[in-house]
């Protein structure tokens, strides 16, 4: 019997320390899409996730790499499970796919929580290519990239790889001016999208 207390008390310890690492890592998420990188602090993050700092500590060696947890996160959560995915689904061939990118970002600028993005935001925040969440947002970007890309390759295009960056373009400058208030850059830059399509496709 003792052998087992022993094992049921580590694996609650185990659980409890995974918890406490998840709260950490959703209000850490929540505050630093809302409100970016430097205006959050880590007492601030240690308040609303109902941790001591020690635990905190224990799980991330420093605000920036609880930082770079959640850009990961974002990508897991914004750029697969949502964007990527969403786009999927609505579509049937990846010219489809493709254009759907831009109903989906149509939809979420929309929303009254829309935040912008957060890669962007952090690039713009940090100004610095070579810091850790820096360059852990723009590995996040080039990976929405490389699923343009591949989409690309699919239709197919002469050059997937630069065909990626135009359209990655005009979904950046639609983000950036639907955080300027314009509801409807997600169409306009769809427009813009068809026309590129149609002049690569061969």
């Amino acid at each position: 019997m003792r052998p087992r207390r022993a094992a049921t008390t580590l694996g609650q310890s185990a659980v409890a320390a995974d918890d406490a690492r998840e709260r950490l890592l959703r209000t850490a998420y929540d505050l630093f899409c809302r409100h970016g990188l430097q205006a959050v602090g880590i007492d601030q993050i240690i308040a609303e996730s109902d941790v001591a700092k020690t635990t905190l500590y224990r799980h991330f060696r420093s605000k920036e790499e609880l930082a770079v947890a959640v850009v990961k996160r974002r990508e897991e959560l914004w750029s697969r499970d949502w964007l990527q995915a969403e786009a999927l689904r609505r579509s049937r061939t990846p010219e489809e796919t493709l254009l759907a990118v831009f109903d989906v970002l149509s939809e979420w600028f929309r929303r009254e929580d829309y935040e912008g993005c957060f890669f962007i935001n952090t690039l713009l925040e940090l100004h610095d290519p070579t810091n850790p969440v820096a360059e852990a947002s723009l590995a996040a970007l080039a990976n929405v990239r490389s699923f343009i890309r591949g989409l690309a390759q699919e239709v197919p295009v002469a050059d997937p790889d630069d065909f990626a960056w135009s359209w990655h373009s005009l979904m950046w400058g639609s983000i950036l001016a639907a955080s300027f208030g314009d509801s409807h850059a997600a169409s306009r830059s769809r427009d813009i999208a068809e026309m590129l399509l149609q002049r690569e496709r061969p």
